[in-house]
């Protein structure tokens, strides 16, 4: 059991660092986490910690782009919107699929979607007595950019609940 569960964690993090599903470039999360998450000895929690630094790093990182190109004074206002079932179905193909390790959801969400910026994902889950959950994780996806989402707190004991874990929504605001 506890070699099963070593193997799984070795294998998220290694997709965590080779930024799996995404073709083109890491994300700065991905690209962030990389360098902090190395060594046999770490556990979920020190996981956790490093994948919120790197989240939080990028989040400023992107709030400073954002104010060198003239956005954001509107948007830390904005009270995001659920995008349209066309636009959802557009992102999800657009993006790689979800990771869930360490108790943790991470999602590099490709951005198509012109004249939006995407704030919030919305997810949910089965808990150990089989009943629905849900979490929300925000973040900040400029049009044409990948950034990845990040929801700690993600129980993922329940074996299948990786199969059973659905986004359900995306929220944004206008770009404008």
């Amino acid at each position: 059991m506890y070699h099963a569960r070593f193997m799984f964690l070795a294998l998220a993090v290694l997709a965590v660092s080779s930024g799996i599903g995404d073709a083109s470039a890491q994300t700065c999360f991905r690209a962030c986490i990389a360098q902090r998450v190395k060594g046999a000895d770490i556990t979920d929690d020190m996981i956790r910690f490093q994948m919120t630094t790197c989240r939080d790093d990028c989040e400023e990182e992107s709030r400073a782009k954002r104010a060198s190109l003239g956005i954001g004074r509107t948007l830390e206002d904005c009270d995001p919107q659920p995008v349209t079932d066309a636009e959802f179905r557009a992102l999800r193909s657009a993006s790689a699929s979800f990771l869930v390790y360490a108790h943790a959801f991470t999602w590099d969400v490709h951005n198509i979607l012109t004249g939006k910026i995407i704030r919030k994902v919305e997810i949910s889950y089965p808990t150990m007595d089989l009943d629905e959950t849900t979490a929300t994780g925000g973040g900040t996806v400029l049009p044409g950019e990948t950034q990845t989402i990040l929801i700690n707190g993600v129980f993922d004991g329940y074996p299948a609940m990786h199969y059973a874990l659905k986004v359900r929504a995306v929220y944004a605001c206008p770009s404008d």
